[in-house]
Protein backbone atom coordinates (compact mmCIF):
# COMPACT_ATOMS: atom_id res chain seq x y z
CA UNK A 1 0.00 0.00 0.00
CA UNK A 2 2.49 2.50 0.60
CA UNK A 3 4.10 2.23 -2.93
CA UNK A 4 0.46 3.21 -4.40
CA UNK A 5 0.53 6.09 -2.09
CA UNK A 6 3.59 7.57 -2.58
CA UNK A 7 2.66 7.06 -6.49
CA UNK A 8 -0.49 8.93 -5.96
CA UNK A 9 1.14 11.82 -4.44
CA UNK A 10 4.01 11.82 -6.99
CA UNK A 11 0.73 11.88 -9.67
CA UNK A 12 -1.00 14.72 -7.30
CA UNK A 13 2.79 16.63 -8.06
CA UNK A 14 3.24 16.31 -11.47
CA UNK A 15 -0.36 17.36 -12.57
CA UNK A 16 0.40 20.36 -10.69
CA UNK A 17 3.52 20.94 -12.16
CA UNK A 18 1.76 20.20 -15.71
CA UNK A 19 -1.21 22.42 -14.64
CA UNK A 20 1.64 25.35 -13.97
CA UNK A 21 3.34 24.43 -16.82
CA UNK A 22 0.28 25.07 -19.03
CA UNK A 23 0.07 28.33 -17.55
CA UNK A 24 3.12 29.66 -17.91
CA UNK A 25 3.49 28.68 -21.60
CA UNK A 26 0.24 30.62 -22.13
CA UNK A 27 1.66 33.55 -20.72
CA UNK A 28 4.64 33.32 -22.53
CA UNK A 29 2.49 32.76 -25.64
CA UNK A 30 0.70 35.63 -25.21
CA UNK A 31 3.54 38.01 -24.91
CA UNK A 32 4.56 37.06 -28.08
CA UNK A 33 1.79 37.44 -29.84
CA UNK A 34 0.84 40.86 -28.32
CA UNK A 35 4.66 41.89 -28.96
CA UNK A 36 4.33 40.69 -32.69
CA UNK A 37 0.97 42.95 -32.62
CA UNK A 38 2.35 46.61 -31.99
CA UNK A 39 0.89 49.72 -32.54
CA UNK A 40 2.12 51.59 -35.89
CA UNK A 41 2.16 54.89 -35.57
CA UNK A 42 1.96 55.69 -39.24
CA UNK A 43 -1.27 54.83 -39.79
CA UNK A 44 -3.68 57.36 -40.75
CA UNK A 45 -3.62 60.40 -42.99
CA UNK A 46 -0.95 62.95 -43.03
CA UNK A 47 -0.62 66.30 -44.89
CA UNK A 48 2.76 66.22 -46.89
CA UNK A 49 4.75 69.68 -45.91
CA UNK A 50 8.19 71.28 -46.82
CA UNK A 51 9.89 69.05 -49.76
CA UNK A 52 13.54 68.93 -49.28
CA UNK A 53 16.48 66.99 -52.14
CA UNK A 54 14.47 66.06 -54.56
CA UNK A 55 17.07 64.49 -56.18
CA UNK A 56 16.78 62.91 -59.93
CA UNK A 57 17.50 59.06 -60.04
CA UNK A 58 16.90 56.47 -62.65
CA UNK A 59 15.25 53.48 -60.25
CA UNK A 60 12.91 55.80 -57.98
CA UNK A 61 10.75 53.87 -55.71
CA UNK A 62 7.19 54.58 -56.28
CA UNK A 63 6.41 56.58 -52.92
CA UNK A 64 9.05 58.90 -53.48
CA UNK A 65 8.03 59.33 -57.21
CA UNK A 66 4.27 60.14 -56.17
CA UNK A 67 5.03 62.56 -53.26
CA UNK A 68 7.05 64.74 -55.40
CA UNK A 69 5.94 68.74 -56.02
CA UNK A 70 5.30 68.11 -59.81
CA UNK A 71 2.80 65.79 -59.11
CA UNK A 72 0.80 67.91 -57.11
CA UNK A 73 0.18 65.52 -53.63
CA UNK A 74 -1.10 67.05 -50.68
CA UNK A 75 -1.75 64.04 -48.46
CA UNK A 76 -0.65 60.82 -47.90
CA UNK A 77 -2.23 58.11 -46.00
CA UNK A 78 -0.78 54.99 -44.45
CA UNK A 79 -2.97 52.08 -44.39
CA UNK A 80 -2.16 48.41 -42.82
CA UNK A 81 -0.87 47.25 -46.31
CA UNK A 82 -1.00 50.04 -49.05
CA UNK A 83 -0.21 53.58 -49.24
CA UNK A 84 -2.82 56.49 -50.97
CA UNK A 85 -1.18 59.35 -52.16
CA UNK A 86 -3.97 61.79 -52.88
CA UNK A 87 -4.25 65.44 -54.13
CA UNK A 88 -2.43 65.56 -57.38
CA UNK A 89 -4.48 64.83 -60.68
CA UNK A 90 -5.57 61.08 -59.67
CA UNK A 91 -5.17 59.12 -56.61
CA UNK A 92 -2.11 56.85 -56.32
CA UNK A 93 -2.10 53.44 -54.01
CA UNK A 94 0.70 51.03 -53.40
CA UNK A 95 -0.20 47.53 -52.15
CA UNK A 96 2.26 44.90 -50.60
CA UNK A 97 3.19 47.53 -48.10
CA UNK A 98 5.15 46.21 -45.36
CA UNK A 99 6.48 48.33 -41.88
CA UNK A 100 8.70 47.94 -38.78
CA UNK A 101 8.14 49.64 -35.97
CA UNK A 102 10.94 51.23 -34.00
CA UNK A 103 10.24 53.01 -30.56
CA UNK A 104 13.34 55.53 -29.67
CA UNK A 105 13.98 57.30 -26.36
CA UNK A 106 11.62 60.17 -25.80
CA UNK A 107 8.70 58.59 -27.13
CA UNK A 108 9.87 59.43 -30.73
CA UNK A 109 9.44 56.45 -33.49
CA UNK A 110 11.19 55.17 -36.38
CA UNK A 111 8.96 53.50 -38.84
CA UNK A 112 10.57 51.72 -41.86
CA UNK A 113 8.06 51.44 -45.04
CA UNK A 114 9.17 48.28 -47.51
CA UNK A 115 7.85 48.43 -50.75
CA UNK A 116 8.24 46.19 -53.82
CA UNK A 117 9.53 47.55 -56.50
CA UNK A 118 8.25 46.98 -59.91
CA UNK A 119 10.31 44.42 -61.88
CA UNK A 120 12.76 43.51 -59.01
CA UNK A 121 12.72 41.55 -56.18
CA UNK A 122 13.59 43.58 -53.79
CA UNK A 123 12.14 46.04 -51.58
CA UNK A 124 12.69 49.61 -51.15
CA UNK A 125 13.22 50.68 -47.79
CA UNK A 126 12.16 54.80 -46.57
CA UNK A 127 11.99 55.74 -43.06
CA UNK A 128 9.48 57.95 -41.60
CA UNK A 129 10.45 59.63 -38.27
CA UNK A 130 7.84 60.40 -36.09
CA UNK A 131 8.44 63.08 -33.42
CA UNK A 132 7.17 62.43 -29.80
CA UNK A 133 3.68 64.35 -30.10
CA UNK A 134 2.80 61.78 -32.79
CA UNK A 135 1.57 64.77 -35.02
CA UNK A 136 4.97 65.49 -37.33
CA UNK A 137 7.19 63.54 -38.90
CA UNK A 138 9.63 63.59 -41.47
CA UNK A 139 9.83 61.07 -44.31
CA UNK A 140 13.22 60.15 -45.66
CA UNK A 141 13.81 58.12 -49.15
CA UNK A 142 17.08 57.93 -50.70
CA UNK A 143 16.15 60.56 -53.12
CA UNK A 144 14.06 63.01 -51.13
CA UNK A 145 12.92 64.79 -47.36
CA UNK A 146 9.48 65.24 -46.59
CA UNK A 147 7.74 67.13 -43.96
CA UNK A 148 4.40 65.78 -42.97
CA UNK A 149 1.53 66.65 -40.40
CA UNK A 150 -1.25 64.42 -39.42
CA UNK A 151 -4.54 65.33 -40.19
CA UNK A 152 -7.05 65.73 -37.00
CA UNK A 153 -9.58 63.05 -37.15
Amino acid sequence: MRIGKRAGVRNADTNRVSGGRFWSYAAMTLVFALAGCGHNPAIGKWNIGKREKEVVASDIDELTSNIRTSTGATTIEFRKDSIVISGGAADQVETGIDYSVQELEGGATDVRILQPRKGDTSADIDVLHIAAGGNTAQLESRTEMVDLTRVPQ
